[in-house]
């Protein structure tokens, strides 16, 4: 690339010694710094070309057995981008013309050798910009190729329309309309009679139109989603994303964007939807349904127990009914649980409580339960607070029931409620085997457990400890698990004091 003040590199095709120091003189006369490399044959010439890279080309019209017309027509085969300039006593007007025409940049009489420095100012300056100009165009060109490319192998359509109302006729569109909608990109141009807007589902069309208003006059992206009916009549979902462009002048100019389609993502979620409403739904109406004949044989083996004269069989066959009722009396109570968590969240009602004074009788009625175990209740600070009596006494029969379960029968379970500025923190600490840290992340899933040993008596679904979360979360808290050889197995529940407090 040219610039003043870098030395160039001149090739001079001149047979005659002394022209060549007038003319190289005449050069540094206007302050340009300069390699010249002289030749006076065609031999010499061509050489001189395949050895290097010249800035510039000065020529004589006439040497003996060789000519500029010659050496002209060579330069435009190895360097055409180079330019080429005639310096000549003799050179006739319309033999200068014809010259030009066959591409010579400029020519220089030698008698007039103070025009030789602005001609080779001139010409290096035209050939630079001209240059850049290719560059330029090139850079254009594999832009352009390469959004080209990208846009036909986008699984869409990028979009331009005019700002403004309906219609919403597309100013541009890229090939995926085709595609997408079945016509052409050019069948939703501006004064035809198709138009973005008639292809929109009649229930998506208000709300889109509102969406796009109230992004656009917040100046932001819009993001939305519609249904559009195809030239074939099928029904897809559309996703779309653009952007308001302003003017000059800042007024709306255009929104550009890109729309995809995702008809099939959307009925696989739909798919899914029914699925989980339909599982939930047979879930709570079996779980519904099993509670009156469960209350009826739990009320019959009750008052069986009340009767006098029963010898121990019977007693003890009895027993085992009762045991069992309640078991599955359980299992219900968690899979209405666990519905009303999938449907929409357990519901909580909220009264004032100390939950040390909950937690002391849930621990009295497990103790009844397992007269063998030790239970230890500690607390630290204030531990009132509003929250649901019943989930709360819920949580912490379920934690402590895990503790119970997987520790070992002479160890004992450790209960301790310590009261923070905003909340009261529930602790459950047992001595079991560690839980698998892989475990830990799945734990509050639903179905899941923390071992894989299962106790064939007191098996469960594995519902509790995602119940255990679900009612945390519905009070504004959170729960935390901890466990290790050394120091034990750590649940720690977070309950904000109040609904203002989470």
């Amino acid at each position: 690339m040219w610039a003043p003040g870098r030395t160039l590199s001149l090739l001079l095709v001149e047979d005659s010694v002394l022209d060549a120091e007038l003319i190289a003189a005449r050069l540094e006369e206007g302050g340009l710094l300069f390699e010249l490399t002289r030749v006076d044959s065609y031999e010499r010439f061509n050489a001189a070309l395949a050895g290097r890279r010249f800035d510039l080309i000065l020529s004589d019209y006439s040497i003996p057995g060789f000519d500029g017309p010659r050496a002209l027509a060579a330069c435009q085969l190895a360097c055409p981008e180079v330019p080429f300039l005639f310096v000549s006593g003799a050179l006739g007007e319309e033999r200068a013309i014809e010259l030009l025409k066959r591409g010579a940049t400029d020519y220089v009489l030698k008698d007039r050798l103070e025009r030789l420095v602005p001609s080779v100012e001139r010409a290096l300056r035209e050939a630079h910009e001209r240059r850049e100009r290719h560059l330029a165009e090139a850079r254009l060109q594999e832009r352009e190729h390469t959004l080209s490319t990208l846009m036909a192998n986008l699984p869409g359509m990028a979009f331009r329309r005019k700002a403004g109302g309906r219609p919403w006729h597309l100013e541009f569109a890229s090939d995926g309309c085709l595609a997408l909608t079945g016509w052409p990109p050019e069948a939703f141009a501006a004064g035809g009679a198709l138009s973005w807007d008639c292809l929109l589902h009649p229930e998506d069309l208000e709300r889109v139109e509102s969406e796009a208003r109230s992004a656009f006059a917040e100046g932001r992206q819009l993001t939305t989603t519609y249904r559009i009916r195809t030239r074939g009549g099928e029904e897809r979902w559309l996703w779309s994303r653009s952007l308001l462009r302003l003017g000059p002048d800042g007024t709306p100019e255009c929104s550009e964007g890109f729309v995809t389609d995702i008809t099939q993502q959307k009925l696989a979620e739909e798919e899914v939807k029914r699925r989980i409403e339909f599982e939930q739904q047979l879930i709570g109406i079996v779980s519904h349904d099993l509670r009156n004949p469960l209350f009826a044989i739990t009320l019959g083996a009750s008052t069986l127990l009340k009767r006098e004269g029963l010898d121990e069989k019977v007693t003890g066959s009895v027993r085992r009914i009762l045991s069992s009722a309640e078991r599955a009396g359980r299992m219900i109570r968690d899979l209405l649980d666990f519905t009303q968590a999938r449907l929409g969240g357990i519901p909580v009602v909220r009264t004032p409580l100390c939950l040390h004074a909950q937690a002391g009788q849930v621990l009295d009625e497990l103790r009844h339960t397992h007269p063998e175990r030790g239970l230890e209740l500690t607390q630290e600070g204030d531990t009132h607070g509003e929250w649901d009596p019943d989930r709360v006494a819920q949580v912490i029969t379920n934690l402590v029931g895990n503790a119970l379960k997987y520790s070992p029968p002479d160890s004992v379970v450790r209960v301790r409620i310590r009261g923070e500025e905003r909340a009261v923190l529930l602790e459950v600490h047992n001595r079991g085997e560690p839980i698998p840290p892989e475990r830990i992340p799945h734990l509050f899933k639903p179905l899941s457990r923390g071992t894989d040993k299962t106790d064939m008596q007191t098996r469960s679904i594995g519902l509790g400890l995602y119940i255990v979360d679900s009612i945390v979360r519905a009070h504004g808290g959170s729960i935390h698990v901890s466990s290790a050889a050394a120091e034990g197995t750590l649940f720690s529940v977070r309950f904000p004091r109040s609904p203002s407090s989470s």
